[in-house]
C-alpha cells in the first residue's frame, strides 16, 4: 500500500542518511485518519476502506478493541431489541454491527443472552473480540494499522483539520487528513483543534473488571444474593469500605468456574482534574480487590477455593468529554424511540445510569423499538470535515447513558467512516446517508 511504502521510505531515509540512530518526524498524508481502534474506530476504519479511501487508524494500546478489550466489559449491549416476550434476539439493524457481532459469535461460539427485563445482550471474550477487530480491518485492504500511537496535537485551518501530530511509539509522526474521525472516547482530537465539548465525566461512574477462577459454578443460578448479604454486614461492621457492596457479575460467564465480576466505583469530583481523578479511580479500584478477594474466599462458600486469574488493564469509563454538535441527541428523542430521515444509526438500549446506588438506574422506553441518530450528532459545529463516534458524540446527559453502549458504538463508528470517505472524495454527505441507511436496512 501507498501509506505502507511511505512510512517505509521515511524509516531507510533516516536510517541511511545517518547511521546514529535518532528520532525524527515524518507528514503522511491519508484521505481518512481514524484516531481509536476501539468498536466505533474499528468500524469507522472498515467502512472508509470498503468506501475505497486510503486510511491511517491510530491505536494507543497494542491491540484493537478499546474498551471493549482493555476493560473487559464482557457483553455487547445495544445490537438487540429490547423484548420481554420474545424467545430469540431480534437485531435493531443489518450493517456492520450485526455482521461484526456474526462474526463474534462464529468465532467464540457465544451466543445472545436475555439478561433482565428483556434486555438481550451479547456475551465475548475480550481477546476474540481484538482478533475479530483486527482481522476485519485487515480485511478491508485500504488501512494502514499504527499501534501505540497516541495523538498529542491537532491544528485546524479554514474550519478544516489539518494537521494530527501523534506519538507512535515514542516517535513523532504527523498526519495530514483529507477527512478524521475521532473514535477515542474523548472528542480528544476534535477539541484540540478547538471543536466546543462538554465534560461527561460526572455524570456516570466507572467500574473495574476482575476473574475469579475456581468458584462454585452454582453462584451464577444462584445470583449474588447471598454474596450481597455477606458484603453489606461487612460494610456495617467496617470490615470492608462501602464501595465494596457495588459488586455485579458480568452476565455469561461462570458456568465453567471462571467468573467475571465488576466492581463500579464512585462518579467523579467535580472539583479534581479528570486526569487525577482517572489516576485516583485506578489506584484505589486495584487496592480494593485483595481485600475484597480475601473477604469473599472467607465468608462466601462459592469462593472458598478461588484464585484471581485478571484483573482488566484499565478501568471502564462509561462518560467523558463530548462534542457539541450541529445537532444533539435529546433525552426525548430516546425516550420517545424518536426516528429521522437523516438517521445513520439505531439506539435501542435504555438509559442506564450508574450513579453513587449499587445499582444501575434504568429508564426505558417501548419494546421492540427503537430511535434514530442523526447524523449531524457526529459533526462538530466548528470543524467542516471530522466527525466523531462512540461515546463523545453530541448528547444528552441520559441519552449519553443509551447510546455509548458497544453496539451502538459500532454503528456509529460504520456511519462516521462511510461518510469520512464521502467527504475525503468530495461527495454529498446527503448521499452518504443514504447509503448508510441502505446498509441499516
Amino acid at each position: 500500500m501507498e501509506i505502507h511504502a511511505r512510512l517505509r521510505r521515511t524509516y531507510e531515509t533516516k536510517n541511511t542518511v545517518n547511521s546514529t540512530p535518532r528520532i525524527g518526524s515524518t507528514t503522511i498524508s491519508c484521505d481518512v485518519l481514524v484516531i481509536g481502534g476501539g468498536a466505533a474506530g474499528v468500524a469507522a476504519a472498515t467502512a472508509a476502506g470498503h468506501a475505497g479511501a486510503q486510511v491511517v487508524l491510530l491505536e494507543r494500546y497494542g491491540f484493537l478493541g478499546g474498551l471493549a478489550t482493555t476493560a473487559q466489559v464482557g457483553t455487547i449491549c445495544g445490537l438487540y431489541l429490547r423484548d420481554t416476550t420474545g424467545a430469540q434476539a431480534t437485531p435493531v439493524a443489518g450493517g456492520f454491527a450485526n455482521e461484526f457481532s456474526s462474526r463474534l459469535q462464529s468465532d467464540s461460539g457465544t451466543k445472545p443472552l436475555c439478561v433482565d427485563s428483556g434486555l438481550w445482550v451479547l456475551p465475548y471474550s475480550p481477546p476474540i473480540f481484538a482478533r475479530v477487530a483486527d482481522a476485519i480491518v485487515s480485511e478491508s485492504g485500504n488501512v494502514t494499522v499504527i499501534l501505540h500511537a497516541t495523538v498529542a496535537e491537532a491544528r485546524a485551518e479554514d474550519s478544516r483539520m489539518n494537521l494530527v501530530c501523534a506519538l507512535a511509539w515514542n516517535e513523532p509522526l504527523n498526519f495530514s487528513p483529507k477527512a478524521v474521525v475521532d473514535c477515542t472516547g474523548e472528542a480528544t482530537a476534535a477539541a484540540l483543534a478547538g471543536a466546543n465539548a462538554e465534560n461527561g465525566a460526572t455524570d456516570q461512574s466507572p467500574a473495574l473488571v476482575f476473574v475469579l477462577e475456581n468458584v462454585d459454578p452454582g453462584l451464577v443460578e444462584r445470583g449474588l444474593l447471598e454474596v450481597r448479604r455477606e458484603l453489606r454486614r461487612a460494610v456495617e461492621d467496617g470490615s470492608l469500605p462501602a464501595i465494596c457492596e457495588r459488586l455485579a457479575l458480568v452476565p455469561g460467564t461462570g458456568t465453567n468456574g471462571r467468573l467475571a465480576l465488576k466492581l463500579s466505583l464512585f462518579p467523579a469530583n467535580p472539583d479534581r482534574a479528570l486526569w487525577q481523578q482517572v489516576t485516583d479511580w485506578e489506584r484505589e479500584s486495584r487496592a480494593l480487590l485483595e481485600p475484597l478477594h480475601r473477604f469473599l474466599i472467607g465468608n462466601v462458600a462459592a469462593f472458598r477455593n478461588s484464585r484471581l486469574d485478571s484483573v482488566a488493564p484499565q478501568l471502564g469509563v462509561r462518560s467523558g468529554r463530548r462534542i457539541l454538535g450541529r445537532a444533539r441527541l435529546a433525552d426525548e428523542q430516546v425516550l420517545d424511540a424518536r426516528k429521522s430521515p437523516m438517521g445513520i444509526a439505531r439506539g435501542c438500549w435504555p438509559m442506564e445510569r450508574w450513579g453513587k446506588s449499587p445499582r444501575p438506574e434504568m429508564t426505558y422506553f417501548a419494546e421492540r423499538d427503537y430511535y434514530d441518530i442523526p447524523l449531524d450528532c457526529l459533526r462538530p459545529v466548528e470543524l467542516d470535515n471530522v466527525l466523531v463516534a462512540g461515546r463523545c458524540l453530541s448528547a444528552e446527559t441520559g441519552a449519553m447513558t443509551s447510546a455509548r453502549v458497544i453496539g451502538t458504538a459500532l454503528a456509529t463508528g460504520w456511519a462516521a467512516g462511510t461518510a469520512a470517505a464521502f467527504q475525503a472524495a468530495g461527495r454529498p454527505l446527503d448521499d452518504a446517508v443514504a447509503q448508510i441507511r441502505r446498509q441499516m436496512s
